[in-house]
């Protein structure tokens, strides 16, 4: 895994220095501290920075920026692209010959070569590059399909800029940071933000399966080239068993090519679980697996180290575990939201930040993680609860009448911000009921949060904008239009990009760690999009596809388990406080920007053990370090 960067100047009379690429690989040397790369264009008006994390081909002339042999063409690569050995063959029948020996890089850049940009449809894996064609005076921006690896870039009349994170970007001396306002509207009820937004004014991301192109004018295109929708493969329901184990067993196979070692994060969870079996069977010698527990039970999050012994005893891993204690959140808070660029709010940045750490202690460079099975097998409890409430505000014997007449009693009650308040006004609006896996805040709660004055510009704002284009595809394109496959999809569209893969991308990466997600290959995507309820759902259980498939291939106890989301137990450390004087932090965004009202703040401040306190750090802590203080920039 790498860092990429890149300027380019519109404006004739402006040229890329050597200083500027070299600090915005400084910034990013965590991203890949094994080798740092510099190639700027002979007129200057263009320039790549890169910084490796050795994994695939460790030789030096693997290296990026990689200029192919015409130098024509010139990459900078964050990402591993799988089956390069057999993309590798199909060149070679054409006649390319090679500078590395076994470098998926230069495949890359050969391939792009060869079919321009359909070259993405012949890529399994996970990417974010930028390749400069100088044939065409173009410079093609591209994120993988699903969005396991982010790409951040700013552009204005002058000038282009972009990079891996954000941080990066922040060097540029002419742009003063502010507040998104409408991405800040938005995180309040997706705990991140939608791409192409994020919480900085003019820094966009780009979407999950897109990629963008500028030329030397600055005239751009974007073209989205993947949907799951678009790309599905309806499979035969008799079949579906045999042709996903396959596809799952493949996609961690793929998974393990490597020239280092590769480990995988368990937690004693069939997703976990899954992961480690298959690809102990497929490695030549014992995996190593690792996990996060807590120094004492709590009630809020029992323990899963017991599971992930019982796992790791099973497939005979190498295991390593780690105990949590809330010092730990303590020590390391202000440089988790650091590494975040922008707020992510999501408390498992901790246990895989020390996860990803306790990897790295014991000499492993990569590791696969369980992200996105709960999305593609339904594996949420809160999914299932949902689609029941799906079926309640539906039925016939549910009148529009009697939904008004509970909102209104609510009203009376004085309860509106209920979370089923919004459900009972989304099923009047004709509107899907379920907004994403995460929702931080209901409408009414936001409408509460927000200052007189701050509601007055934002009062055109409505997430709902952001859900909208979404479902009307959904609508369009999919065959089963169930609830359940309108919960995956949404989520892969918004919820797994910008904040599950977000997470698992910014933390290990802080450590210097590649992290791999084997349940979001897009083959296996693909296959199980549209599915019928019937197939999803069986007598309420959740994830019985998965459970069919390693039936009596794991443990009986993590077959059986109650299902429990990877975590930490926040609600009790919020009660006694972490020990940062985060009402303080809060308190002090509060009084200073004029977003809020003081007195809701309050509530929430006051109100013990109320996690959503969380959320609020999270907005304070990313302010005083990129909007108040502001030390990134490097002249």
């Amino acid at each position: 895994m790498c860092g990429v960067s890149g300027i380019m100047y519109f404006n004739k009379k402006l040229f890329v220095k050597k200083k500027q690429i070299h600090n915005m690989n400084l910034t990013l040397k965590h991203r890949g501290p094994d080798a740092s790369g510099i190639w700027i264009s002979k007129n200057k008006n263009i320039g790549l920075g890169h910084t490796r994390l050795s994994i695939i081909d460790l030789s030096k002339e693997a290296n990026q920026p990689f200029v192919d042999r015409t130098k024509n063409y010139i990459l900078a690569f964050n990402g591993e692209i799988y089956n390069y050995i057999e993309i590798k063959k199909k060149l070679i029948d054409k006649g390319y010959k090679f500078k590395t020996k076994n470098s998926d890089t230069e495949i890359l850049l050969l391939s792009y070569i060869e079919w321009g940009m359909k070259c993405v449809d012949k890529f399994r894996g996970m990417f974010a590059f930028a390749i400069w064609d100088n044939l065409k005076k173009k410079v093609f921006l591209i994120r993988d399909r699903v969005g396991v690896k982010p790409l951040y870039y700013k552009f204005d009349s002058e000038k282009l800029i972009f990079s891996s994170e954000i941080k990066a970007i922040l060097l540029d001396p002419d742009y003063i940071p502010e507040i998104d306002e409408e991405s800040m509207y938005h995180y309040l009820t997706f705990l991140c933000t939608p791409a192409p937004k994020t919480m900085f004014k003019q820094i966009n991301k780009l979407e999950a399966g897109t990629w963008l192109s500028f030329d030397e004018k600055g005239n751009s295109e974007k073209k989205q080239y993947w949907d799951p929708l678009q790309d599905k493969e309806l499979t035969d329901s008799e079949n579906i068993n045999k042709v996903l184990v396959k596809t799952l067993k493949e996609s961690i196979k793929y998974r393990g090519i490597s020239d280092v070692d590769v480990g995988v994060f368990l937690s004693g969870g069939i997703d976990s679980s899954t992961n480690a079996y298959f690809f102990s069977k497929d490695s030549k010698k014992k995996i190593k697996t690792f996990s996060i527990g807590y120094d004492k039970e709590y009630k809020s999050y029992k323990s899963e180290l017991n599971y992930a012994r019982i796992v790791a005893e099973h497939i005979k891993s190498l295991h390593f575990e780690k105990k949590l204690r809330k010092d730990d959140i303590k020590n390391l808070i202000f440089d988790m939201v650091y590494f975040q660029d922008e707020p992510i709010s999501d408390p498992v940045c901790v246990p895989i930040f020390y996860v990803s750490k306790l990897a790295i202690e014991n000499n492993v460079k990569v590791c696969q993680v369980g992200e996105g099975a709960d999305e593609l097998f339904f594996g949420y409890t809160n999914w299932l609860r949902t689609s029941k409430i799906n079926l309640l505000l539906n039925n016939f014997f549910f009148p529009n009448f009697l939904k008004k007449l509970i909102l209104l009693l609510y009203k009376k009650l004085n309860i509106q911000y209920k979370y089923t308040a919004d459900l009972l006004r989304r099923s009047l609006e004709k509107k899907p009921i379920f907004w994403g896996g995460a929702e931080a805040f209901s409408s009414f709660e936001k409408n509460q949060l927000f200052s007189n004055s701050f509601k007055r510009k934002i009062k055109n704002f409505d997430s709902w904008d952001c859900i909208r284009p979404h479902y009307e595809f959904f609508n369009k394109n999919a065959k089963y239009k169930n609830i359940e496959n309108w919960m995956t999809y949404l989520d892969l569209k918004i919820r797994l990009p910008e904040l599950i893969l977000m997470r698992i991308d910014k933390m290990t990466m802080a450590n210097s760690l590649e992290a791999r997600v084997p349940f979001l290959d897009h083959n296996l995507v693909q296959k199980t999009i549209d599915l019928p309820k019937r197939i999803k759902i069986k007598k309420n259980k959740l994830k019985v596809l998965l459970k069919d498939i390693v039936k009596g291939l794991l443990p009986y106890e993590i077959l059986n388990r109650k299902k429990q989301g990877f975590g930490l137990p926040l609600k009790e450390w919020f009660e006694d406080g972490l020990g940062i004087n985060e009402k303080e932090i809060i308190n002090e965004f509060v009084n200073k920007t004029d977003f809020f009202k003081k007195v809701t703040i309050k509530k929430i401040i006051d109100r013990k053990g109320d996690t959503r306190l969380w959320f609020l750090l999270n907005l304070a802590i990313w302010w005083k370090i990129f909007i108040r203080k502001n030390k990134l920039k490097i002249s």
